[in-house]
C-alpha cells in the first residue's frame, strides 16, 4: 500500500490531495485559504495591476493542508496510514516569481521591507510590468527573434523577466537586495527538501523556467547577458545569480527533511517531484497524450497538448510555450492561454 500528497498552490488558497497510488482513490483532502490581503492576494487601490502574496501565508498553507488532509485520510482510509506516504508534488500558480536573499529568505520576511509589497511574491495576474513586457517583445523582435518563436511572438506581462525588470524599475532597493529570484514552485519544493537555504541548489522545474523565462536548451538555458543588458546591466549582472539546469516532473527535487517530516508525521527521505505549474500537472492528471488537448478552467482558463519531443514541430504563433518536457517528460508541451 502506497499513496502520494500533492500540493496545488492556487490564487486564493492551497489545496492538499492524498490519493492511493495503485488505483487514484482520493483518500482526504484539506483547504486552507490563504490569510493575507483580500481572498489571499495583497492589492493596491492606486493600481489595479496590482496583485501579490505573502510567502509566509504559502509555508502556513503546507502544515495546515498535509495535517488536515492526513486526518482525513485516516478516518475514510481504513487502509491508510501517514507511514505509507511515499512522496510529494507540488504545483502552483505562475509566473509567480519572489525575491530571496543568499540565505533564501523571500526579502518580504526581512524587517527592512515589511509590508513593501514590492518584496512579496509577485501573483501570476500581476500586470504592473505590461511596459515591460512590450519592451521586451520588442526587444526580442530585433535581437533574439527565435525566444519569441518559442512563446507564441509576444512576451507576457505575467511572465518572469517582465516582472524582474519593473521590480528593478520602481524599486531598485528591493531588486538589489535580492541574491535571485524563485518561482513559489520550486520555492515550495525546496523549504520541504530543506534546500532553501542555499538557493544556488534549488531545483528548478523545466515548466515554470520554459514557459515563462525563455529557458531552451538550443540557445543555452535562460537568455544570455548581452540580451539582458538591453534591459539594463543589472539584469545581465542577476543572469549569473539565477539557473543554468532545469529538471522536469519525473526527477526529485529532494527528499523530505526529518524537521519537515516530524512537523507533520511523515517518513522522513520520501522524494519531492520537481514542480510545475498548476495547469500543467492538471492536464497529466486529467490524462492528456498525443492527440488529446486539456483545457484547464480554474481563476483562469489553458490549453494544454503534447507532441513527441522527436518529431519536428513548427512554431506556433500565438501560443504560450513549446517547451521540451514541460508537461511530460520526452514530449513538447504547447500551452495556449486564453484569448
Amino acid at each position: 500500500m502506497a499513496y502520494a500528497i500533492g500540493l496545488d498552490y492556487g490564487t486564493n488558497s492551497v489545496r492538499c490531495l492524498i490519493v492511493d497510488t495503485a488505483n487514484g482513490n482520493e483518500a482526504g483532502t484539506c483547504i486552507y485559504e490563504y490569510e493575507t490581503g483580500q481572498a489571499g492576494i495583497v492589492l493596491d487601490p492606486n493600481d489595479h495591476n496590482v496583485a501579490r502574496q505573502n510567502p509566509a501565508d504559502y509555508i502556513k498553507g503546507i502544515e495546515v493542508t498535509i495535517k488536515g488532509a492526513l486526518a482525513e485520510a485516516v478516518k475514510n482510509d481504513k487502509k491508510f496510514s501517514p507511514d505509507k506516504i511515499v512522496g510529494i508534488g507540488v504545483d502552483t500558480t505562475g509566473s509567480t516569481p519572489m525575491p530571496v536573499d543568499k540565505a533564501g529568505t523571500p526579502l518580504s520576511m526581512l524587517p527592512q521591507f515589511a509590508g513593501n509589497i514590492n518584496a512579496y511574491a509577485w501573483l501570476w495576474k500581476d500586470h504592473t510590468s505590461y511596459v515591460e513586457a512590450a519592451k521586451i517583445t520588442e526587444i526580442a523582435a530585433a535581437n533574439r527573434p527565435e525566444y519569441l518563436a518559442k512563446c507564441g511572438g509576444i512576451y507576457s506581462s505575467e511572465w518572469f523577466f517582465s516582472k524582474l525588470w519593473h521590480c528593478l524599475n520602481i524599486d531598485p532597493k528591493v531588486f538589489d537586495a535580492a541574491y535571485t529570484w524563485v518561482e513559489y514552485c520550486d520555492w515550495i519544493t525546496a523549504i520541504l527538501a530543506g534546500t532553501d537555504k542555499t538557493p544556488d541548489k534549488i531545483v528548478r522545474g523545466r515548466c515554470a523556467a520554459g514557459h515563462k523565462a525563455f529557458f531552451n536548451d538550443s540557445w543555452g538555458g535562460l537568455p544570455d547577458k548581452k540580451f539582458l543588458a538591453m534591459m539594463s546591466p543589472k539584469m545581465a549582472d542577476l543572469r549569473d545569480r539565477l539557473f543554468d539546469t532545469t529538471a522536469a516532473v519525473d526527477s526529485e527535487a529532494g527528499k523530505l527533511t526529518k524537521q519537515w517530516a516530524d512537523k507533520l508525521g511523515i517518513p522522513a527521505g520520501i522524494p519531492i517531484a520537481v514542480a510545475a505549474f498548476d495547469c500543467h500537472l492538471g492536464a497529466i492528471g486529467a490524462g492528456v497524450a498525443p492527440g488529446t488537448m486539456v483545457k484547464v478552467i480554474g481563476t483562469s482558463t489553458c490549453d494544454i497538448m503534447v507532441a513527441d519531443a522527436k518529431t519536428e514541430l513548427a512554431d506556433i504563433p500565438g501560443v504560450c510555450g513549446i517547451v521540451d518536457g514541460s508537461v511530460l517528460p520526452g514530449y513538447f508541451g504547447i500551452e495556449a492561454g486564453q484569448s
